[in-house]
């Protein structure tokens, strides 16, 4: 935990998507002290008119290599979250030469009862995981 949903235009390449998701992780155990095997992500490729991705009216333009990061969490301290944005953008442009302007976060946060992991148990409420 936390979860991530990545969502990304069909046509994106093959070989930046393992790139993507190592490292949105990297970063999460970095800002978020999470231990290296708590690793859940799931991508999702999308046709180009199953997205529309504008810029909220602050003036720049996307590109087709647009990625949107949904992040299901438990609460997390606004300066991890602030620092993560800020390191995944910086380590996508420089490793892939993803435009900052194309990448976009969304944060969503739960608590400990919404969570199960298996066995239809809740993990944090039962202390298996803290």
């Amino acid at each position: 935990m936390p979860l991530f949903r990545i969502d990304v235009y069909e046509d994106f390449p093959s070989k930046n998507i393992k790139k993507i998701l190592d490292i949105i992780h990297y970063n999460a155990v970095e800002c978020f002290k999470v231990p290296s095997r708590d690793r859940y992500q799931i991508i999702t490729r999308h046709k180009s008119d199953e997205i529309i991705f504008e810029d909220t009216g602050l003036g720049f333009e996307r590109t087709k290599n647009i990625i949107s990061i949904q992040i299901f969490s438990r609460k997390r301290k606004k300066e991890m979250k602030l620092d993560f944005y800020k390191k995944v953008v910086e380590d996508l442009n420089k490793e892939l030469n993803i435009n900052r302007t194309d990448i976009m976060f969304s944060f969503f946060e739960n608590g400990d009862e919404d969570w199960s992991f298996a066995n239809g148990e809740a993990q944090f409420i039962t202390g298996e995981l803290k």
